[in-house]
């Protein structure tokens, strides 16, 4: 009679002393940690986009206090189209104007150079030479009206400034494109501090004006994906956002837009350098965590020890079970889980015991079939070897623990023979049949025979052996390496592919099937005849010999591989012509990848066999 359950101990240990403050504690340390690290993000995006409207507006400052000392010079070449005596006083004291030149666009499409007004004579030509891409860049400042470039990434900088005097009644419309190298060195330094942060001046393309040691010139994108950059929008003049740079690493990153052009202050920060304190909460949290684990652990294995003396007496007597003492009962009278534990034990222990005699019978079959496996894989050669010139890869593998599939592969006198067989069905009666197989073999190959007088020798042992009620399918090949011929004969085999190698991946219509002679089944009749055919082949030539539980393999669901899916198996597996080693395993990989460990059908054995270069 079933017992009536009571109160589980489940409840009355575990649910009340240990569940509850772990939940608590992790509401805690989930909750605590989400607030402080939003809270710090928050802090951070604050700060760092003050440093950016910071940098922008000191950008702004000092590229538009650079062109505001060349405006007199700029006026004066529009008036006189030429830098006069206003522009030469430009020079005579310090400033961080060192040249500027005067261009206009011609109608060729060219730009012709009108005047150029210099601090150091010559120094124009000499760096204006050392700049690339010069006619990009005055057909980009024609587009834009305001350029600025870091052509030889150091302080100096070529402001564009593109001015256009509207027509009169006397003179026409002109346009003058205008550049003033100038030094900002203060902006330099703004941008090449050392820290955490890193500060980036950017164009819209992401390309690096002024920034970090080493990334002047570069992209930043190529580092990091900036999403604000592609924003046409000019009412959004700062912002932040939460971006990946190409490690995978999150960063920070904060903007404004400068007053001076469509220019970019770019402020970076490390997430993690951001979050070091939320790293310290949670070790912090995880110490406290542990100590309360200890704590609820000891006073539960203190409140429990009334409660699990039954447990006690069960685990004792299934140790003694676990010694073979088979014998054992245990008399327990709580009316929980424990109590009805008990009863299964006993009934365990009774059935134990009646099973343990069948297990020692299905032992010594199961032995005895293992012997049988170990037998039978004597029979198999190695699966990948390379004789006179003909490389070999081969797979094997049984239905059950003895199966009746076999191929082998041998030389004799310079030649390599390769021979491939299925018997009716599989297990026991067909691996006698493959081994009374391997045994003619054995004899056949010191005989130096050919390919069809050989499979009338092994009909004879099948017959002798099996009398006609377990027939075998073979094929035999015979490859000469000094003529490169391919002699076979076929006793009603799977017809093996040729696969000639081309510059193109092999398609259907390239698999050429050996099927020029067939004969009846190995052990069908006595005194069969067997044909046989030659064929050349050449260097790279491969041939796939299989048997028929590949198309048969089965997936979980019991739907089979198939013709169509083993054929096209075949082509994937040898489209760029890999080694036949390489070939072999991809094959493999396929439909194994299919069957998905299900139970196999059939044996499944195949290999290939190709011509290597000599």
């Amino acid at each position: 009679m079933a017992r009536k359950a009571g109160l589980s101990i489940r409840y009355k240990i575990l649910l009340l002393m240990t569940t509850l403050p772990l939940v608590i504690l992790a509401v805690y340390l989930f909750v605590a940690v989400g607030v402080f690290e939003n809270d710090k993000v928050a802090y951070v995006f604050e700060s760092s986009s003050s440093v950016a409207k910071t940098m922008a507006s000191q950008t702004t400052t000092d590229l538009e206090s650079s062109l505001t000392s060349a405006k007199p010079a700029l006026q004066e070449f529009l008036s006189y189209e030429r830098f006069a005596t206003i522009s030469k006083g430009l020079f005579s004291a310090d400033g961080p104007i060192q040249w500027i030149a005067a261009v206009r666009e011609r109608e060729a499409g060219d730009f012709k150079e009108l005047d150029v007004l210099e601090r150091n004579k010559g120094t124009f030509q000499i760096e204006w030479r050392d700049v690339a891409g010069t006619s990009a860049m005055l057909t980009e400042l024609s587009e834009k009206n305001r350029l600025v470039i870091v052509p030889f990434r150091d302080d100096r900088v070529i402001l564009g400034e593109k001015i256009v005097v509207p027509a009169t009644e006397t003179t026409p419309e002109k346009t003058t494109l205008f550049l003033i190298m100038a030094r900002v060195p203060n902006l330099v330094q703004v941008y090449q501090t050392p820290g955490q942060t890193e500060n980036f001046l950017v164009d819209q393309t992401g390309r690096v004006l002024f920034g970090p040691a080493g990334t002047v010139g570069t992209n930043v994108q190529d580092r990091v994906k900036l999403p604000f950059l592609q924003v046409n929008d000019a009412q959004t003049k700062q912002g932040t956002d939460e971006v990946t740079n190409s490690a995978g690493e999150p960063l920070l990153a904060s903007y404004s837009v400068t007053n001076f052009g469509r220019l970019f202050a770019v402020s970076l920060v490390p997430k993690r350098e951001a979050l070091k304190a939320v790293d310290t909460l949670i070790r912090k949290s995880l110490i406290f965590f542990a100590v309360l684990i200890c704590v609820t652990v000891i006073v539960s294995l203190l409140a429990a020890s009334n409660l699990t003396s039954a447990l006690t007496d069960l685990y004792q007597a299934t140790r003694k079970v676990a010694e073979g003492r088979f014998d054992i009962r245990v008399n327990i009278s709580n009316r929980d889980e424990v109590g009805s534990l008990a009863d299964s034990f006993n009934a365990m222990a009774a059935e134990v015991s009646r099973l343990m005699a069948e297990t020692a019978e299905k032992a010594r079959m199961e032995g005895e079939l293992k012997t049988a496996q170990t037998v039978q894989e004597t029979l198999f050669p190695a699966p990948n070897a390379v004789l006179q010139g003909l490389r070999v890869a081969g797979f094997y593998e049984p239905a059950s623990e003895c199966g009746g599939d076999w191929w082998h592969y041998c030389e004799i006198n310079g030649k390599v023979y390769v021979w491939i067989g299925d018997a009716t069905g599989h297990g026991a009666p067909a691996a006698l049949i493959t081994s009374a197989a391997k045994s003619a073999a054995t004899i056949i190959e010191r005989l130096d025979v050919s390919p069809s007088k050989a499979l009338e020798l092994l009909n004879r042992s099948v017959f002798e052996v099996s009398r006609g009620r377990i027939m075998m399918t073979f094929f035999l090949g015979c490859y000469d390496p000094q003529k490169r011929t391919f002699t076979y004969s076929n006793a009603s085999h799977e017809a093996p592919f040729l696969i000639s190698k081309a510059d193109q991946p092999p398609k259907k219509k390239d698999l050429v099937p050996l099927n020029e002679v067939n004969s009846p089944r190995l052990g069908q009749a006595r005194d069969t005849q067997f044909e046989e055919v030659t064929i050349e082949l050449k260097e790279g030539d491969r041939i796939l010999l299989y048997t028929d539980g590949i198309p048969d393999i089965h997936n979980p669901e019991s739907q089979s591989w198939g013709e169509r899916e083993f054929i096209k198996g075949i082509l994937s597996s040898n489209k760029d012509y890999p080694s036949v080693d390489n070939a072999v395993q991809t094959l493999v990989d396929q439909f194994q990848d299919y069957r998905k460990g299900a139970p196999l059908i059939d044996d499944i054995t195949f290999f290939m066999i190709q011509v290597e270069a000599t």
